[in-house]
């Protein structure tokens, strides 16, 4: 877990999981006032890796990728 603190006067404002923050989250300090802005440090860049076979041009009569001589 890590500890979210205030950037002004690091008053703990909550815990929070690796990876639980999804979308923006704005919050106010409640011993400061200020205003605290979080984002998720990026979108997972996991993807799944192409073997190189466009499946949509397959499936369509007289393409070349697809092997068929029309």
């Amino acid at each position: 877990m890590q500890d979210q603190r205030c950037g002004g006067c690091r008053k703990l404002l909550f815990k929070l999981e690796p990876g639980a923050l999804v979308g923006a989250l704005s919050i106010k300090c409640p011993r400061c006032r200020s205003h605290i802005e979080l984002r998720p440090v990026s979108p997972s860049p996991e993807r799944p890796e192409r073997d190189g076979k466009d499946r949509l041009s397959a499936q369509i009569p007289g393409n070349p990728i697809a092997g068929s001589t029309g």
